[in-house]
């Protein structure tokens, strides 16, 4: 029974991994454009399809699809932040309800897109990461799954590195905490916001390309991927980067080992559970702080 346990737990927390790295993307957008991006899952289905599209054209490398698929959600943030967001900013703050709206109008274009270009069935993107099991002690763990836990994991230490020693990423915070003391201090406010989307949907590009080789991709799958980072963004905290990385990790074991003692197909159950303890518990979530700031 406990290495079953021990199973699922690694299990967890690869999957975890995925979950923390959606909500750092959404998290590090909210923590300082204000702005819950409704669409942030259908990122990842873009980033998912770019693959596809280049599997189709015949490429075969996941790595290729992947730092591809990755640079086309990033100029897709991009030009939504540009051309969307952008007007909608006012000293430094983005309208908040405005900009759910727009995000909202995204989650429903962007998969009837998909749609339109791909059709409805299920696409996979051909070839692994890695191929083959390695034993963790005396468990198999597929390899494929482990370059996912990996990825994640360095991506999403990347991103607090950077966030935390280099300048620009000392300018993100700042704008995050007080954009009109950042905007008075040189720091173009219009500036962070364009790179910190950019940077959001990249992460999602990134997760895509990363889940693509053990799943299906369907026009539809960002939503349950929208869901799963909202989750991972209230238990961990509005605006808390460590909070969305360590909320991930525990998404994913709870919801792994929910299958040793409910039926299949409740573990989905288990994310608005957690996230409605937690608002009811500490609605400011594990690692957030009252006034909601980074």
């Amino acid at each position: 029974m406990i290495s079953e346990i021990l199973y699922f737990v690694i299990l967890g927390l690869m999957t975890g991994s995925l979950y923390s790295l959606l909500g750092l993307g959404m998290n590090v957008i909210f923590g300082v454009l204000r702005l819950v991006n409704i669409s942030h899952g259908d990122m990842l289905t873009v980033g998912a399809y770019v693959g596809v599209a280049l599997a189709l054209a015949g490429l075969r490398s996941p790595w290729i699809s992947m730092a591809v698929g990755v640079g086309a959600v990033a100029i897709l943030g991009l030009l939504i932040a540009r051309i969307l967001i952008s007007p909608i900013t006012t000293q430094g703050r983005v309208d908040e309800q405005r900009g759910m709206v727009i995000t909202l109008g995204l989650s429903l274009v962007l998969p009837n897109l998909i749609l339109e270009i791909f059709g409805p069935d299920y696409q996979r993107v051909p070839g692994k990461f890695m191929s083959g099991s390695v034993m963790i002690g005396a468990l198999p763990v597929d390899k494929q799954r482990l370059a996912i836990f990996i990825g994640s994991i360095l991506l999403a230490g990347g991103l607090m590195l950077f966030l935390r020693l280099t300048r620009l990423g000392r300018a993100i915070r700042a704008v995050g905490e007080n954009p009109e003391a950042a905007q008075a201090s040189g720091i173009s406010v219009r500036r962070i916001h364009l790179l910190t989307f950019t940077l959001g949907a990249a992460l999602a590009g990134a997760a895509g390309a990363l889940v693509m080789p053990v799943t299906y991709a369907f026009p539809a799958m960002g939503l349950g991927y929208t869901l799963y980072s909202i989750s991972v963004v209230i238990i961990g905290g509005l605006g808390s980067v460590r909070g969305a990385l360590i909320a991930g990790l525990m998404l994913g074991v709870a919801e792994s080992l929910s299958v040793l003692w409910v039926a299949s197909g409740y573990n989905a159950l288990v994310a608005p559970v957690l996230m409605l303890l937690t608002l009811i518990l500490r609605p400011q979530g594990l690692f957030g702080q009252k006034p909601g700031r980074v």
